[in-house]
């Protein structure tokens, strides 16, 4: 071995470790702090946990279920477990008591093999319970038993629904018992934000790159679209999202790509005239915050047809599913979202 493959190798062993030393840690100091919460309790109240870690719109489409568990368990004290980056989107949830912002999966497996919690309502199942560093899965069995993984989830509903059923607060393959739609808790702080920003109303927010690249429609034809959407008719286009792939020199385009935290985008989402978008995060924002969503959609992983959202968009009330039965959304023609949303803008 070589004095550089060496240190490569124990740099890699010293930051494992030091990793899971801490995930360690960290719950030990949970479970603690956990026990101290649960004495202080009154008889009959219960500790609950929710865990919904990752990603934000499964976070958005989950929201009913605290909701509905707040109301089977009014004097309850519910966590809801969420990676760092999303905790915004619980932070403000009125049926919540605490947020813990989990480090990583080996910590969550510590604090709920201690049986702190008297119920856990496990939203996800395999592959969003995994952390590369530690190099450990952790199941569940709720999910396992039902047949419920990345392979087939949907085949079991909208995700509202699949959460639903990998916690057990519903029989397989049944409709959400309660209120479905969304909701997101904006803060005075997110409409001052986007005060400040000087947007020109009416405006058409869009959202170009989902986090999954079979979801995405090409950026040529979104500057296509966008060009068209200008020309004709008198809206600016504002791009949100994390980056832009874009090439758009206009007056009537702007980009906020990167510029905002998860709810200042649902503040500018709130109030646009339409969201159009792909199947991922912001479409459920849109959702959530009510605006009517023009959502381009293909078949996905062997899903040919499917519906992720629950609410509004779920029943296509306050939304319309651009898609050909077969086709990937790349595989979608400008000329076809376009006269799908002139349909839409017409109407």
């Amino acid at each position: 071995m070589t004095i550089s493959r060496f240190v490569q190798l124990w740099t890699h062993r010293y930051h494992k470790y030091t990793h899971i030393f801490k995930a360690h840690w960290l719950a030990y100091l949970a479970v603690i702090r956990f026990r101290f919460k649960k004495s202080r309790l009154k008889q009959g109240q219960e500790l609950i946990a929710i865990i919904r870690t990752e990603h934000f719109g499964d976070i958005v489409a989950a929201e009913p279920i605290s909701r509905y568990i707040r109301n089977q368990y009014p004097n309850a004290y519910i966590v809801w477990f969420v990676k760092p980056g999303f905790h915004e989107l619980v932070d403000y949830n009125p049926s919540v008591n605490e947020v813990l912002k989990e480090f990583c999966v080996t910590e969550r497996k510590v604090i709920l093999q201690a049986g702190v919690f008297d119920k856990v309502f496990e939203l996800q199942f395999r592959n969003n319970n995994h952390c590369a560093t530690c190099q450990i899965f952790t199941d569940n069995p709720v999910a396992e038993s039902r047949g419920i993984n990345v392979h087939t989830y949907f085949h079991f509903g909208n995700l509202l629904e699949v959460f639903a059923q990998t916690s057990g607060l519903i029989p397989v393959k049944t409709a959400f018992l309660a209120d479905d739609q969304p909701l997101l808790y904006l803060q005075d702080k997110h409409q001052l934000k986007v005060d400040s920003l000087g947007l020109n109303k009416p405006y058409i927010v869009v959202h170009c790159q989902s986090n999954f690249a079979p979801k995405d429609w090409p950026a040529d034809r979104w500057q296509q679209l966008i060009h068209w959407l200008t020309e004709n008719y008198n809206f600016q286009v504002v791009e949100i999202g994390l980056k832009s792939n874009l090439n758009i020199s206009s007056e009537a385009y702007r980009n906020l790509c990167g510029q905002l935290s998860i709810l200042e985008t649902a503040e500018v989402i709130s109030r646009a005239e339409y969201f159009i978008g792909l199947d991922s995060g912001p479409s459920h924002l849109g959702n959530a915050t009510g605006t009517f969503g023009i959502i381009l959609m293909g078949a996905l992983s062997g899903f040919d047809e499917y519906n992720p959202y629950s609410g509004g968009y779920g029943r296509q009330e306050n939304a319309v599913l651009v898609r050909k039965k077969g086709l990937t959304c790349a595989q979608l023609s400008f000329e076809f979202v376009r006269d799908e949303v002139k349909k839409v803008l017409e109407e």
